[in-house]
């Protein structure tokens, strides 16, 4: 490399020279600046701002053109990866020479959806680390093509799961795309065992109680999915899935899917209202919708969080007041309660109906 830039790269290069370089102000050839703005941001230095500034202000063909022919160490192909987004300089970087798996790994996460098949093609450094495929396969950018050769490739290739599971992770993608599965279905990681023992919920058999609570006409063939699932993948699910998955899913024991359904961004206040007065449901999960300011605006979730009687004691003193005259007199008489609620209501409502 060019001897400005070794200094560099040495932490012999004086401060003033190393800025106007990180500038790419200097008289160095192209692939050795490239060297040097990698050195800086890989090795987190405080130049790296300064460092990307510039690489994201060079041509595309500029930096198409640095990358010709060999690039070693190869860091710059990363950073131009990690950083840039033309699709045709990234096919360039995707199938340079000297682009490894480390890299490809690294990568995936940030590349557009326009260049993932670039890396599924490449068999060779998948192979080599096969979380490439499970990489391509959860980006949010992978459409169901993608997803569907991932899961080939690992049943006719890697061979790294059943063809039990394959198969039914191929099926999940066509109901995916023929819009009878939530999208959030063709994202669910592949299952693993969980370390804890818990009960699994039989939702089939209660989907007639379920549809009476919620009014949701829940098809039988998406309950009996749900039953399936590997509590990692309910969780995921929880996390992104469609109003009948959060449904079935806040039915769970398991602390975790309940926390996730109710942070799930597409939750509605109904389902909140509902899930407010459940018994079944975790204290955490108590927590996490009275920590919501938006969600208790709500009378309803306000009170059905007051008189169930799983919420804490200090969370229903905290918000009892805010009840109207005639849910306080339920509250005075509702012995599942705590004795104390109800003493407290009862005096409160005696104070307001006096003045």
């Amino acid at each position: 490399m060019h001897p400005i830039v070794d200094k560099f790269i040495e932490g012999q290069l004086p401060e003033t020279l190393a800025e106007t370089l990180m500038a790419g102000n200097l008289p160095v050839p192209p692939l050795d600046l490239l060297q040097a703005l990698a050195h800086a941001v890989f090795k987190g230095l405080p130049l790296a701002p300064k460092a990307l500034e510039t690489l994201l202000g060079m041509p595309e063909k500029f930096l198409a053109n640095a990358i010709v022919g060999p690039v070693q160490p190869e860091a710059p192909l990363g950073l131009i990866l990690l950083h840039r987004k033309e699709p045709g300089l990234l096919e360039t970087a995707l199938l340079h020479e000297n682009i490894t798996s480390e890299w490809i790994e690294r990568a995936v996460p940030f590349l557009p959806g326009s260049v993932l098949e670039i890396a599924l093609n490449n068999q060779v450094l998948w192979l080599e680390r096969p979380v490439i495929l499970d990489l391509l396969e959860t980006h949010p950018e992978a459409d169901y093509q993608i997803k569907r050769r991932v899961n080939e490739f690992r049943r006719d290739v890697l061979r790294l799961v059943s063809a039990e599971v394959v198969q039914e992770r191929l099926e999940i993608i066509d109901e995916v795309e023929a819009g009878r599965l939530d999208r959030a279905w063709s994202e669910l990681p592949l299952p693993k065992d969980s370390p804890l023992e818990e009960s699994t919920v039989d939702h089939t058999a209660s989907l007639s109680r379920v549809a009476a609570e919620t009014g949701e006409d829940i098809p039988l063939r998406l309950a009996q999915r749900v039953m399936k699932l590997r509590t990692n993948q309910k969780i995921m699910l929880a996390i992104k899935g469609g109003k009948e998955e959060r449904t079935l899913l806040i039915r769970e024991a398991n602390r975790l899917i309940q926390v996730n359904v109710v942070r799930n961004g597409r939750i509605t206040e109904g389902e909140i209202a509902f899930i407010a007065q459940m018994r079944s449901v975790n204290d955490e999960v108590i927590r996490i919708i009275t920590s919501n300011r938006e969600w208790m605006k709500k009378y309803s979730i306000v009170r059905n969080i007051v008189m169930n009687p799983k919420t804490p004691l200090a969370i229903s003193l905290n918000f009892f007041k805010r009840l109207i005259d005639m849910d306080l007199k339920i509250l005075v008489r509702d012995k599942g309660v705590a004795e104390i609620l109800r003493r407290e209501a009862k005096r409160y409502l005696t104070l307001k109906t006096s003045t």
